[in-house]
């Protein structure tokens, strides 16, 4: 039980700081893992740093690539 409101919390919270939903939307997620957890993409080594590489006709590539960017850009506090 405690694994699986951990798994939903993560989902909310990373959905939400990603842009990938509105404050107020319901967030599903199943809709989620098909669109954006299970990315077909691969990890390629580029001069010793990964790169993901996602197909350029994949329908939520936009998207994903902006939420991507905008979960790097938070700043944690530090404890």
């Amino acid at each position: 039980m405690c694994c699986a409101v951990l798994a939903h919390n993560l989902i909310r919270w990373s959905a939400g700081l990603g842009g990938l939903v509105d404050g107020d939307t319901l967030v599903v997620a199943a809709t989620l893992r098909t669109r954006y957890f299970s990315v077909p993409g691969r990890l390629v080594n580029r001069s010793g740093r990964p790169t993901l590489r996602i197909p350029t006709r994949w329908p939520w590539a936009v998207s994903f690539t902006r939420a991507l960017a905008n979960l790097r850009s938070v700043t944690f506090v530090p404890t």
